[in-house]
């Protein structure tokens, strides 16, 4: 769940409001609310503001939210007391996952909400002390953040995935497992991920420009690291799958052609819709300089694939959050394009309006 975000829209004026998000000739006829409907919970609620979720608790309630994802931690940090990694504990002594699904994992009318539980894959901590696991870039500088492709597909990186799926499928008995995050900026030009490079396509070499120079934007990049992904993410499923959960993969959104794929992050739609149960996209219009309309198109295109999928509305905008309006607008413009499943993220974005929109909308 990268940074951005949703906001909702306190559509009072709903003609008027529904015209500006959505730059459309008028108002839009209502649309009935998504089957599934979900609230992020990141680890800044799970873990920093824990006191917070009964409140949130209630707020899920009054926006007739079913479905809820709850942050478990990244790979080198938990939420949790993993016995296997007890020095990963953030907060030692206290079960924090445990609290967020007793806490929200029931509404107050008695029914189960589907609870999906969220492992980021960014290793800040893990890459500071182990440098050698990092993403190198073209440039040869290594990346603080993300994984190299070998220390994910063929090292303790993805290792360390899969049994923390198997650990908190086991443990917490979650109707699904999600990985975000699973994604490579240009930080696969390590020695390492070099000769996996050369094995996958064949080739003897990078493949290069008339300069010399590595050409980054090759397909061939693109097809090595879809590859990769769709392998380790099919060994994640399989490990969620034996302690009866399913497994969503977030991918990143097509935003110049609504019916693409986003390769050069690893993320090609069909090979993740093999390894997965589903894909969830995020639909982080106030970050991509795209109109919540365009929600309409990305889901109309996804719902053409093969597969399950989910649109994630993001509350990230690149002056704070999104407007409620254009959150509103998005949710509905994705159920419009087929969504049966959308999402809003994360919830420590969504402010009184934010909350009122999600309300209307999901009456």
């Amino acid at each position: 769940m990268r940074r951005r975000a949703v906001a909702f829209p306190a559509l009072a004026l709903v003609s008027v409001l529904a015209l500006a998000a959505t730059g459309t000739g008028g108002p839009r006829e209502p649309t009935a609310p998504a089957a599934e409907r979900t609230v992020g919970v990141g680890y800044e609620t799970v873990v920093d503001a824990a006191s917070t979720l009964p409140d949130l608790a209630k707020r899920l309630d009054e926006v007739n939210a079913n479905s809820v994802t709850i942050s478990v931690g990244r790979l080198d940090w938990t939420a949790f007391r993993w016995d296997a990694h007890p020095d990963l504990e953030a907060v030692p002594g206290r079960d924090h996952v445990a609290e967020a699904i007793k806490a929200l994992g029931t509404g107050g009318d008695g029914k189960k909400r589907r609870i999906t539980l969220t492992v980021d894959l960014l290793v800040p901590a893990w890459i500071s002390t182990n440098p050698g696991l990092a993403g190198i870039n073209a440039d040869g500088t290594r990346s603080g953040e993300f994984a190299s492709v070998t220390a994910l597909t063929a090292g303790p990186v993805g290792e360390r995935l899969v049994d923390f799926v198997a650990e908190v499928t086991r443990r917490y008995q979650p109707d699904a497992v999600a990985l975000t995050e699973l994604m490579f900026e240009n930080n696969t030009f390590g020695g390492d991920d070099r000769d996996s490079y050369l094995l996958a396509s064949g080739r003897t070499d990078w493949p290069r420009l008339a300069n010399g120079d590595i050409d980054v934007e090759h397909p061939s990049l693109g097809a090595w690291r879809s590859k990769s992904v769709a392998s380790i993410v099919a060994k994640a499923a399989a490990a969620a799958h034996a302690n009866g959960a399913t497994l969503d993969m977030d991918v990143r959104a097509p935003w110049h052609d609504p019916a693409g794929d986003r390769t050069e992050s690893g993320h090609d739609y069909g090979l993740l819709a093999a390894a997965a149960d589903r894909v969830v996209l995020w639909d982080y219009f106030g970050i991509n300089d795209a109109a919540p309309a365009y929600s309409e198109e990305l889901a109309r295109a996804m719902a053409r694939r093969s597969g399950k999928f989910v649109i994630s509305v993001g509350m990230w905008a690149a002056d704070g959050r999104i407007p409620a309006a254009d959150l509103a607008a998005g949710l509905e413009a994705a159920v419009s394009g087929g969504a049966t499943a959308v999402a809003v993220t994360p919830s420590s974005m969504l402010d009184e309006d934010a909350w009122r929109a999600l309300k209307r909308v999901w009456a």
